[in-house]
């Protein structure tokens, strides 16, 4: 296995050595935690893991700690989580060099694969388009990882020790896999679903900085969480939907328990303590390094103090709620006992104005004497000061004593006119030490007693509070589990806070995920579009066995199909949230993987067209797709020449009818109304042809954004080109064209005046020409006459 972790994306590559495949994972957003990472190690159990020699060392410290060293019988196991591995050689851990994970390096080694499908002939070009089906090189990490494990497959010679060096290890296919427990989506899909939106900052700096910000998107609407921390979680949580049935319906019992009316009171009590709640896995990582400020302290000590009031909160509610019986486990009284030592030592309002770390007085007794001592010394220095000048000549009208670090108490004198020399500073009794802005600064025998008996006091007074600083830091830091843990349930706490405001401000239902193959949704609504107007018309969708898997549907330009298949699919991701949805009631069978044919993410980078960027995506599914998948297809083939279009989407669908029970929840919208006219896909009880409905009254046409079975007569492309604007004229024109070709009769030109005219003069010609005498007229000059003017474009 091939691990790859940077800027917070986890790569990840394996070869299987029984079935000599590569596959891979696509990039994943993975925190310093490694939650997905110990999932994965759970799930797969390698003989070794490739790293870079310069991988993060918190990837690797991760890895070290799971991995314990049996010398009993020499072999590795993971030490916590039930993970184990199984492997000859205990240095489960391979570093190879950087430069052997460097992106292009790696590309390269991915396209020189001999695998079986590709033929002899095919072009460096056209094996890239190959492989661009099979991998989206959009996964930086994951073609990084992937180029590791190649590298180290070549280096070992894994399969091939005993055969000659030209013997390349054999790699047969590429795929991409998915984890047990999550649902796969890939970049394509959170866009064309629009779950993730970003877009520029309205501020003119930010956006000069890179700074972006969410947009109109699924997150951004269902994103209610008051701490950072639970927008992070909420965040990741979108990013890796699960297929375990336990903790999804953990979430749905939590959520239910907060849209419940009779529970307002508690949910609004929760969420004014989230709003307190700071991300303090930096503050104790500075408290560590001991470079914590006084904004850390305030930071700490306010989210302890509110995580002891969640937690007291949380307590009296019932325990069937997993969130509630978890921090009633995790937030024990090491809370109290670090919010009374912050309590008790920390002056935060003197903190606040010195800036710096400030203990209260009765903390310690020798440090209390001390700062007396030291705020009484501006009297007792003006008594001093006093006393010292009546013992100085009569010409000398006024002193001051004051304190400086490092040299301790001094007698400051005016300087004289007649002091012009250092011998004139001479006094005394009294030892100059320097002058400073006409002011003469000595050392006399009282403030010799006041270095003696108060020394550096203020100096004393920094390093002892810095003492006790660091003793209480040491303290806390020994918590630091249950902190983080106490962290990160308040996270979560404020993520199913957010999905409860959500489900209650947009009337969600509670789904019932099961493990049937099946999708059944009454009055299910598209969560974006319903925000953006009203009303909504619901729809149903029915997808299983009995009713049919494949849906084909047709009808109207903008009749509300592509916003029909997203909805769909938004219910099945939101159900694998543990979220509520938007429908009247919903029944969810677990799926593996969501794939998208919506929109085309064009770049120049890629180097594809639109079209063979569209062809990989259908690709991917077909090549990936299962029995547990969904399948969203919206206007396939419409990059291409007509018929070609047309014959591939009807192959594609083929593919999926003729695999029967093992058909995907395919949902496909489309205007090739002749698949249907011509019946040109195969009869199956797995295809179901549905359409929009609609009105056409006094020839204006009527949405009604109604599902029914059926099919569409035509697009009414027409009206809709009306609607939108077009001149009359050209959308006449455009109706008299489209039935022409209907009927199968040729297309003439529009006439004009010129035409008119043009055939005056070509019925002219004929006539002469027909009464033409061709063995006795002067053919040249009939031709001079009529013919040659007429093609010179004389008239």
């Amino acid at each position: 296995m091939s691990l790859l972790w940077h800027n917070g994306r986890l790569g990840m590559a394996y070869y299987d050595t029984e079935l000599t495949q590569v596959f891979l994972l696509l990039d994943i957003v993975e925190s310093d935690d490694f939650l997905f990472l110990r999932r994965i190690l759970r799930q797969f159990h390698p003989a070794c893991i490739i790293l870079s020699s310069k991988q993060d060392d918190r990837l690797v410290q991760t890895l070290r700690s799971l991995v314990s060293t049996r010398s009993d019988n020499g072999n590795a196991s993971i030490a916590s989580d039930e993970m184990s591995f199984h492997s000859e050689d205990s240095n489960i851990l391979q570093f190879l060099p950087s430069i052997d994970f460097n992106p292009d390096i790696c590309k390269r080694r991915i396209l020189n694969l001999d695998l079986p499908g590709i033929p002899d002939h095919y072009t460096d070009s056209e094996k890239t388009l190959y492989f661009s089906s099979l991998i989206s090189f959009d996964n930086i990490t994951t073609i990084r990882a992937t180029g590791g494990l190649l590298k180290y497959l070549e280096k070992m010679r894994i399969g091939v020790e005993l055969e000659e060096a030209s013997v390349r290890v054999p790699v047969m296919d590429l795929k991409v896999f998915t984890l047990e427990d999550q649902v796969a989506l890939d970049d394509t899909a959170f866009s064309a679903l629009q779950i993730f939106q970003r877009e520029a900052h309205p501020s003119v700096y930010k956006v000069g900085q890179g700074g972006a910000k969410e947009g109109l998107s699924l997150f951004g609407i269902l994103n209610r969480c008051k701490s950072p921390i639970g927008s992070r979680k909420l965040r990741l949580w979108f990013l890796r939907p699960i297929r375990d049935l336990d903790v999804i319906r953990q979430r749905q019992d939590a959520v239910e328990f907060f849209v419940n009316p009779r529970n307002m009171e508690v949910v609004s009590t929760l969420t004014d303590c989230m709003k307190n709640i700071r991300n303090i896995t930096p503050v104790l990582k500075r408290m560590y390094q001991a470079q914590a400020t006084v904004i850390d302290w305030q930071a700490l000590y306010k989210t302890v103090y509110h995580a002891i009031y969640i937690g007291d909160v949380c307590r009296i509610q019932p325990q069937t709620v997993h969130i509630f019986r978890r921090i009633n486990e995790a937030f024990k009284d090491d809370l109290h006992r670090i919010a009374n030592l912050i309590n008790k030592i920390v002056d935060f309002e003197e903190s606040k104005l010195v800036g710096r770390f400030v203990v209260k007085p009765n903390v310690d007794a020798e440090l209390d004497n001390k700062k007396r001592t030291y705020n009484g010394l501006p009297d007792f220095m003006t008594k001093l000061a006093a006393e010292e000048l009546e013992r100085l000549s009569d010409d000398i009208q006024e002193c001051n004593v004051i304190y400086l670090p490092q040299l301790g108490y001094l007698l400051a004198i005016p300087r004289l006119d007649y002091m012009q020399t250092e011998e004139d500073f001479d006094m005394s009794g009294l030892e100059f030490v320097f002058l400073s802005n006409n002011m003469l600064h000595y050392k006399s025998e009282r403030t010799r007693e006041l270095d003696v008996l108060l020394g550096d006091t203020q100096c004393e007074i920094t390093d002892q509070e810095t003492a006790i600083m660091h003793n209480l830091q040491n303290a806390i830091l020994e918590s630091y589990r249950t902190l983080t843990e106490v962290q990160d349930l308040c996270a979560e706490l404020d993520c199913l806070l957010s999905l409860a405001a959500s489900a209650t401000e947009f009337n969600y239902v509670k789904p019932s995920v099961v493990t049937e193959d099946v999708i059944d949704i009454k009055g299910g609504r598209h969560p974006i579009q319903e925000v953006c107007c009203s009303p909504f018309v619901p729809n149903d969708t029915l997808s299983n066995q009995s009713y049919g898997k494949m849906k084909v549907l047709t009808g109207p330009n903008a009749s509300g199909k592509s916003v029909y298949l997203k909805q769909v699919a938004l219910i099945v991701y939101l159900a694998h949230l543990g979220s509520f949805v938007p429908a009247e009631s919903a029944v969810i069978g677990c799926v593996d993987r969501i794939f998208t044919r919506i929109r085309s993410l064009d770049s120049v980078s890629v180097g594809l067209s639109t079209f063979m960027i569209d062809v990989n995506q259908m690709s991917e599914a077909l090549r990936d797709a299962t029995a547990r998948s969904i399948v969203v297809v919206d206007e396939f083939g419409k990059g291409t020449e007509l018929v070609d279009g047309m014959a591939l989407l009807c192959a594609c669908l083929s593919f999926w009818i003729n695999k029967g029970k093992s058909c995907p929840h395919t949902l496909v919208s489309t205007h090739f109304h002749s698949i249907i006219h011509q019946q040109l896909l195969p009869e199956s009880p797995m295809l179901k042809f549905m359409t929009m409905d609609s009105l056409t009254e006094e020839g204006e046409l009527l949405f009604l954004y109604q599902l029914v079975e059926g099919h569409a007569r035509s697009s009414y492309a027409s009206h809709v080109a009306l609607q939108a604007g077009l001149p009359e004229e050209i959308v006449k024109r455009g109706r008299e064209v489209s039935e022409l070709i209907r009927q199968n009769k040729p297309v003439y030109a529009i006439d004009t005046a010129d035409t008119e005219t043009h055939f005056k003069r070509s019925e002219l010609i004929v006539r002469k020409f027909l009464n033409l005498d061709l063995e006795t007229e002067d053919l040249e000059g009939f031709l001079r006459d009529f013919v040659l003017p007429t093609s010179e474009g004389k008239l």
